[in-house]
Formats: C-alpha cells, structure tokens, sequence
C-alpha cells in the first residue's frame, strides 16, 4: 500500500530542504523530502554561498533581507555548526548613474530596515585602505553582506524541518510520477510508491529529468 504525504519535495539540496522547512514552519508538517543521492550532493555543494541583501528589485531585496536573517538565526545555533562569515562588502560606483542607482537601492534597503551607506572616495579608502580611488565616484556599503558554507546551511534547515515534523529520505530514487483521476500525484520511487497532493520540483540541475516524467520539457 502507497504511503502518503501531503506535499513531496524532490530534491535534497538548500533549495529542497529550504521549502520543506518552510513548508513545517507554515504547518505542513506532513511533508516528505526525497533526494536519490546524499543531502547537498547536486547543485549545492558548488555554490560559492555569497550571501548579498543588495538588489534593485524590491522584493528580491527583501528576500535576500529575510535569508540572511533566518541563516544568521540557524548558525547562532549551538546545534548547527555552520561556517558564515558576515564581512560586509563595497560595491564600486564609476559614474554618477551608478552613483543615482545605489541612492535608489539605499531608500529601499532603508525602507526595510538595513543601513547601507553612501561612501565617498576618501571614506571608502578610510573603510578599505588598499583600494585604488581615482577612478571611482564613490561606494555603496552592505553590512550584512558575507558567505555561508551551502553545505552546512543545507543540514540545518533539514534539521529543522525534521524537528518540525517533516521527514526526509535520502538515497531513494523517483522513478515515476503520475497524476491521478482525483488531482493526486503518485510518485514512484526504488524504495516504494507515495501518494502526494502535490509535488514540488526542486531537483537543480536534475529539474529537466523530473519535468519529463510528465510530458513536460524545462530547458
């Protein structure tokens, strides 16, 4: 007999386990992650882990915002030994529209509550002394710019999840998926079948395999 979950997410690298626990933070806690290989094994363990809250976008910057915040949150955790280094960063204004484009960014980063600042050249040179200044019209400065082991991040958001009910299955392999006549999905896998009311593809840089099981073609 199938087992069954409300949601399934396949795929167990940061964006995989990032949903499932977000998924159990929201209540869901009858979700089930399945990754064929080992947590982290895909695209993740080749992320550089940057970790900017800088954007022009206003809702990619408060994402980044929220991000930073929650990974800032698991690695103070005595249970995640996570490596993140918060450095802060400059980003480099050569003309003045660059200049007009990190005041625009610095009123919405303000509007949602981070201090980025507008460096002059003798100011820039003040916070990074080894840097070449007689090109440049000024700086914008990030303090809660800096990088996050992937890897590390990955395990403490499946942590999470785990606490929160969710479950997780490693080295288990989707062979199938097939919707069924009530909306249902039936995901086959080499360990058994599982009947989910949705499916969330979070395979990386297997996402096309996934989408072929239904017809589907992702690029």
């Amino acid at each position: 007999m199938a087992e069954h979950a409300k949601v399934v997410v396949i795929g167990g690298g940061v964006v995989g386990c990032s949903c499932l626990y977000h998924l159990a933070a929201l209540g869901i806690s009858d979700a089930l992650l399945i990754e064929r290989d080992e947590l982290t094994s895909g695209s993740t363990w080749h992320a550089a882990g940057n970790l900017p809250t800088f954007s022009t976008s206003w809702s990619v910057l408060k994402l980044q915002k929220y991000s930073a915040a929650l990974y800032r949150r698991l690695a103070a955790s005595s249970d995640n030994p996570i490596n993140y280094h918060l450095t802060g960063s400059v980003r480099l204004a050569h003309n003045r529209n660059r200049m007009d484009e990190f005041r625009h960014v610095q009123s919405m980063a303000r509007a949602n509550g981070l201090e980025y600042e507008i460096l002059s050249p003798a100011e820039l040179k003040a916070r990074y002394p080894f840097i070449e200044t007689h090109d440049l019209q000024g700086a914008l400065w990030d303090p809660l710019d800096g990088d996050i082991d992937p890897s590390q991040l990955t395990q403490a958001l499946a942590r999470a999840a785990r606490e929160l009910g969710a479950r997780v299955r490693r080295h288990t392999r989707v062979t199938a998926l097939a919707q069924q006549p009530n909306g249902e999905w039936l995901v086959s896998t080499d360990k058994g079948d599982v009947v989910a009311e949705t499916i969330v593809n979070a395979a990386g840089y297997r996402a096309g395999e996934v989408m072929a099981m239904v017809g589907r073609h992702l690029p």
